[in-house]
């Protein structure tokens, strides 16, 4: 009972420093999209069909949409 319980406790503690690990990257990602996105030039962005006022919107849409997790 005991070996079974620690079994399931290891697979706990796993999951959730690799869902850290996860977390961690998506934000280290969402950061450089949005540095990349800010030194571009108005023109640059106008051919992306983005405003510069869009930017922050769809960085935090970006930010909330769900991970590609298996």
């Amino acid at each position: 009972m005991a070996t079974l319980t620690l079994v399931v406790f290891r697979q706990w503690l796993l999951d959730a420093l690799f869902d850290g690990a996860r977390c961690i990257e998506k934000r280290r990602r969402l950061r450089v999209d949005a540095s990349q996105l800010k030194a571009m030039s108005e023109h640059e962005l106008c051919d992306l069909g983005v405003g510069r006022s869009e930017v922050p919107g769809l960085l935090r849409m970006a930010g909330a949409a769900p991970s590609g997790r298996p």
